[in-house]
């Protein structure tokens, strides 16, 4: 769909409908009672987070070969909505369709409750689908069309079809056929949804469903399920359509493949209608649409999250809706899809960030690492090998928890923000494009920050569980084993991280790693810090040793310039608050929403940085080896995470990560990050703390 030539209608549209949301809206209700948004919303808040996909099974071209008897394949099935459950995923929207009941009603029902059965046993809920207007215009029963080589969903079928869905002499069939499986199936706890409609408009029909679609709203309200009734909103031109949809429908569902920017403003636009969103198709990777960038954002609005696809068969949307390719090979990159037919994923870093955000197999696993050493305290967890806590005495001798994150380990797992304390690698802040050069080799990692690959990927050592042990009271050793390929980096990598809290009131945290073929290595820590424990950051005094900075673009990569903090807002040799200067009108507090910055360390003993809590009147000195410090000032935080403190409200923390610079595989003129398997990695920093007298 084409957002960007349609938002003002699309505002319009909800803006205009949003303010009668408290009432049936007068002349617009169709036979039988639409939920009120109460209602819906009370139904969503009994739902855990909604995430699947679209299921075909990989031996069906299309929904007709899926249904009918001869081709009804429950151990296909069985064994890839297993996969799909192994890695979280809980729900599926499944196409039916009406040449299958018109062929055998009760046959097809005894199918769909072998396939509830299937589909329950793996904790699976269902979205029915019953009429499409996509694709092949007529569908015919009996064996179906082998795939056309190279071409995307060369055999799906519209229901029921072209010109069949605007010939009113069919309507008392297809009323037959929807009440029947409505009440056969409406009181199914195993069914989730019913969507009534697929795209209704679409292969250049327009208004010409509209007359089925009002039907189909009216045969539902009739059979009265106990499920919400729903039909997605897909086309913004398509105004009498949208409206219709958008005003019958108990949940508001919607399909976007757009880039996040866009997905978003959609989402906020129907956010004015009150009711649950639930996307029920999403993802495709050519187009920028991804699940690295829009599932987490769909979880953090909690939105339910339906992508297209599973596993690839004979459907071919590996390959993209307008570029077939007759050769058959692989598209350089899949276009739907997570599943290979064998049951490996197509991007493991993909499924593995899947798993985390359904929290899948997370809860209960994680455990917990405390060191101490007079008078300070650490507390860790192995899911990221993550500092939770760091206790030091403040004034009077009271202890403050200068580390923001949360009581439980568990609640990491579903967080937005998913750095808090965490261990990072394989490599510290961006990387242009997610691409770089090695010994003639281009490498391609995994993005997860606009264009960008941030803080080693999708599954970066953040989600990794590493292996803890306690060497003393007040040593803790974490290790762990990165594959070669994980996020794209080459070579198996061993990474060890020590972290010992000393007599002096000191964190030190060392890192070594060594590699069995060369790579790209860039360790640090992500620890959120507020020195007084709780409240804003802006009145903490900072000084950073350092005369430069390295610039950025907009999307926050290095331009390879250093610039000197000389007259600028970045100028933290002597003692400024952090707020100070925070607002200045200035490209480069624009782009990082306040400061988000690599500066560059001067080459003098002493420490990097110093900060001094305003209230605690506790002081933090920061000493690395590292040539950089990146200053982060909390500018992305929205209060969205309830941390043991309170939200984690804009600018309630800030972070000084020790590190190389970002981009510098790309940016010859950095210091190398490079690794060969005959070095060593090694990397030290220590957080020094005392109280101002």
């Amino acid at each position: 769909m084409n957002i960007r030539k349609t938002l003002v209608f699309l505002f319009i549209l909800t803006a205009g409908i949003g303010k009668n949301n408290a009432q049936q809206p007068a002349g617009t209700s169709v036979a039988g009672t639409r939920w009120t948004a109460a209602q819906a919303n009370a139904w969503y808040a009994q739902q855990k987070w909604m995430v699947g996909a679209n299921f075909l099974p990989s031996t069906a071209i299309n929904q007709l070969e899926m249904w009918q008897a001869d081709t009804f394949d429950p151990h296909t099935i069985d064994k890839e909505l297993g996969w799909a459950a192994k890695i979280g995923l809980n729900t599926m929207r499944v196409y039916l369709h009406s040449i299958a009941w018109k062929q055998d009603s009760d046959g097809l029902k005894k199918r769909i409750n072998q396939y509830l059965e299937i589909a329950d046993k793996h904790h699976i809920k269902t979205i029915f689908v019953f009429f499409d207007d996509c694709w092949n215009k007529e569908a015919k029963a009996g064996k179906q069309p082998a795939p056309k080589t190279g071409v995307h969903n060369s055999g799906w079928v519209q229901d029921p079809g072209q010109p069949m869905s605007a010939d009113i002499r069919l309507f008392p069939d297809l009323e037959k056929y929807v009440k029947d499986v409505l009440m056969s199936f409406g009181r199914d706890k195993r069914i989730l949804l019913w969507d009534l409609y697929n795209e209704p408009g679409n292969s250049d029909k327009g208004n010409e469903s509209l007359p089925l679609l009002k039907k189909v709203f009216a045969w539902a309200r009739t059979a009265a399920p106990e499920q919400p009734i729903t039909s997605g909103i897909w086309k913004w031109d398509l105004e009498e359509l949208n409206v219709f949809q958008v005003q019958n429908s108990d949940v508001i569902t919607y399909h976007d493949y757009e880039d996040p920017e866009w997905h978003l403003r959609v989402i906020q636009m129907l956010k004015t209608h009150g009711r649950p969103l639930i996307c029920t198709e999403y993802m495709a990777r050519t187009r920028n649409s991804r699940f690295s960038n829009i599932l987490p954002m769909l979880k953090k609005e909690n939105i339910a999250a339906i992508n297209w696809g599973l596993v690839a068969g004979k459907s071919n949307t590996i390959y993209a809706w307008d570029t077939p390719m007759p050769d058959g090979q692989q598209p350089e990159e899949w276009f739907h899809d997570i599943f290979k037919v064998d049951g490996t994923p197509y991007r493991q870093e993909e499924v593995d960030l899947i798993k985390n955000l359904t929290e899948h197999g997370a809860k209960g696993q994680t455990k917990i690492y405390h060191i101490r050493n007079n008078g300070m305290e650490a507390l860790f967890s192995d899911c990221g090998a993550r500092l939770m806590s760091l206790l030091v005495p403040g004034k009077d001798g009271k202890k403050v928890d200068v580390v923001m994150g949360f009581d439980e380990p568990s609640a990491y797992d579903s967080s937005t923000e998913p750095y808090f304390g965490a261990t990072i690698g394989r490599y510290g802040n961006r990387i242009a494009g997610g691409k770089f050069s090695l010994d003639g080799k281009q490498y391609q990692l995994s993005i997860n920050n606009g264009p960008n690959t941030l803080h080693g990927g999708i599954t970066g050592f953040q989600y990794k569980n590493w292996t803890l042990s306690k060497a003393s009271d007040s040593v803790l050793v974490c290790t762990l084993q990165s594959p070669d390929g994980d996020n794209g980096f080459p070579g198996n990598l061993s990474v060890k991280v020590v972290y010992t809290l000393t007599f002096k009131h000191e964190l030190q945290i060392d890192y070594t790693a060594v590699c069995d073929q060369p790579t790209i290595v860039n360790l640090t820590n992500h620890a959120f810090f507020n020195l007084n424990g709780a409240g804003s950051i802006l009145k903490h005094l900072i000084l950073i040793n350092a005369n430069k900075y390295t610039p950025v673009d907009s999307t926050l990569i290095p331009t390879g310039k250093l610039a000197d903090v000389k007259g600028t807002p970045f100028d933290f040799r002597t003692m400024k608050s952090i707020g100070s200067r925070i607002d200045m009108q200035n490209e480069q507090l624009r782009f990082g929403k306040g400061y988000d910055h690599n500066f560059v360390l001067n080459k003098s003993k002493g420490a990097a940085a110093e900060v001094q809590g305003d209230l605690s009147h506790i002081i933090m000195k920061v000493y690395t080896s590292e040539p950089g410090l990146q200053f982060y000032s909390g500018n992305f935080m929205e209060g969205k995470n309830k941390l043991r403190t309170g939200p984690d409200h804009f600018r309630t923390a800030f972070a000084l990560e020790s590190q190389h610079f970002p981009d510098s595989p790309n940016q010859p003129s950095f210091p190398s990050t490079l690794l060969r398997p005959s070095e060593v990695y090694k990397s030290n920093t220590t957080y020094s703390f005392s109280v101002r007298r």
